[in-house]
């Protein structure tokens, strides 16, 4: 597919250099039309349940392909941070710990530390420059490990994890292994089965070209049965119409990890997004050469980054006062970025040019440094 064509699909690449896909994707035409649709629906059907429902289940199959996953693998939510205290909820935390790190995107850092009250350790692995080595991972697990989590790219400067390595580590040692993928799929390849992942959850808002309100979250189908989640709803159930249950009685697969009414805005918009990423092989390799175009012009602006050598999808530029360009960039010049600490993050996708990056890095220097 022609870069014209891949940009024609979305609703004003024409006058805006949205470079900002780490935070929010710009808006599909298709998005557009189905969040349309679903007013549509409810004004026209009244209440369509059958027809969300059947919704639910494509998005669900949408998402497992992506992953290839079965669907019956793959749990709807509301969001990463539902997925993941869904997950907690399911352990037993006497004499066990978690091996986390600084370089997670700071919901899962937060939901462990809630959890401490059960009883639960956490151990977190601190950065050295914004990276950390697979074999500190090697180090912090032991044998009351329960779980070892690890973001694939980082939020934070795009430091991108090796998940194959840190898989095995974890399972050596007998521990599951999370893997927040937010900031990478839609733009990087991972198959959960070759990368023996038992938990993967990634929401649409971002590279996935969807919006807020919706994430998926895949259990292994091996560990599933083991695991009894006290989060839940009655969308968690094999009856979830039972009034006045005295028991729980699991729905089959990841199913058990869902909760209530799904947020069936969010699902039709989702739907839009991951038909479009599907429709494009290469979204990897251009993501690649897009990347490595904006740090070769970062570098010939002598433009120093954040952002170490093992990284993908989000470079991150170090201002005194990033939120402030951020603005400036957005009000004069209408380009879209992402301020995140004390750095000024760009994160171009399929749908990008390199001359979109080159007039961002000219702005930036001539305004901000």
């Amino acid at each position: 597919m022609h870069k014209d064509e891949i940009r024609a699909r979305f609703i004003g690449l024409d006058r805006i250099n949205h470079l900002a896909a780490c935070s929010k994707s710009p808006m599909l035409k298709t998005v557009k039309n189905d969040l349309e649709d679903y007013i549509n629906d409810v004004i026209n059907l009244g209440n369509p349940w059958d027809l969300w429902t059947d919704k639910v289940n494509y998005a669900r199959r949408l998402f497992a392909k992506i992953i290839n996953a079965d669907p019956g693998d793959v749990a709807v939510l509301y969001s990463v941070s539902s997925a993941l205290n869904a997950i907690m909820s399911s352990f037993n935390f006497k004499n066990n710990n978690i091996v986390t790190s600084d370089l997670e995107f700071p919901t899962t850092n937060f939901i462990l530390q809630a959890y401490k009250k059960y009883g639960i350790k956490i151990k977190t692995i601190k950065n050295d420059n914004g990276i950390i080595k697979s074999s500190n991972y090697d180090e912090y697990i032991d044998e009351n490990t329960i779980m070892v989590t690890a973001v694939h790219v980082s939020s934070l400067n795009g430091f991108k994890q090796d998940i194959d390595e840190i898989s095995k580590m974890a399972h050596e040692h007998g521990s599951y292994i999370y893997v927040d993928d937010y900031q990478s799929l839609g733009s990087l390849k991972i198959d959960v089965k070759k990368s023996k992942i038992d938990f993967l959850a990634s929401g649409t808002l971002k590279w996935l070209l969807g919006v807020s309100g919706i994430a998926f979250l895949y259990v292994n189908p091996e560990i599933v049965n083991d695991l009894r989640p006290a989060n839940i709803g009655w969308f968690s159930q094999k009856y979830p119409f039972q009034f006045g249950s005295e028991s729980i009685n699991y729905a089959h697969g990841a199913g058990r990890f869902e909760n209530g009414t799904w947020s069936i805005p969010s699902v039709y918009a989702a739907i839009g997004g991951m038909e479009c990423i599907l429709d494009y092989n290469d979204i990897e390799g251009e993501n690649k050469r897009l990347f490595s175009y904006t740090l070769d012009e970062l570098d010939k602006n002598n433009i120093k980054t954040l952002t170490p050598e093992q990284s993908a999808n989000i470079v991150a530029i170090p201002l005194k006062n990033p939120q402030e360009a951020e603005s400036i960039l957005k009000r004069r010049y209408n380009i879209i970025t992402s301020a995140r600490s004390n750095s000024l993050r760009i994160s171009p996708h399929f749908y990008n040019t390199f001359e979109e990056i080159e007039a961002a890095v000219k702005i930036i220097k001539n305004e901000f440094l």
